[in-house]
């Protein structure tokens, strides 16, 4: 997070997985605002995703980390999903 007097100016969050077949940590989600937008990356599936994030900064940032533990076992799969043989990577 970057916070100038007491107000939050950009932040990122993001989901991270122990891939046991290459026996490392793995990022699969990320929220950001990097570029000035908050938006959403997706490992080997999406970069730059437009999402309907909240306008302020601090909203944006609460909206996303709750998205992250609502949503973490499906993002895994669809991560698993795209790294098999056949699988979108990108």
């Amino acid at each position: 997070m970057e916070v100038a007097r007491g107000k939050l100016l950009s932040w990122a969050v993001q989901l991270e997985w122990c891939d046991p077949e290459e026996e490392r940590w793995v990022w699969v989600v990320r929220y950001d605002t990097a570029g000035g937008r908050g938006h959403q990356d997706r490992n080997r599936i999406a970069a730059h995703e437009a999402v309907p994030l909240p306008g302020d900064p601090s909203r944006a940032l609460k909206w996303a980390q709750d998205d992250l533990r609502q949503q973490a076992q499906r993002y895994i799969e669809e991560y698993r999903a795209a790294k098999a043989p056949g699988g979108e990577e990108k």
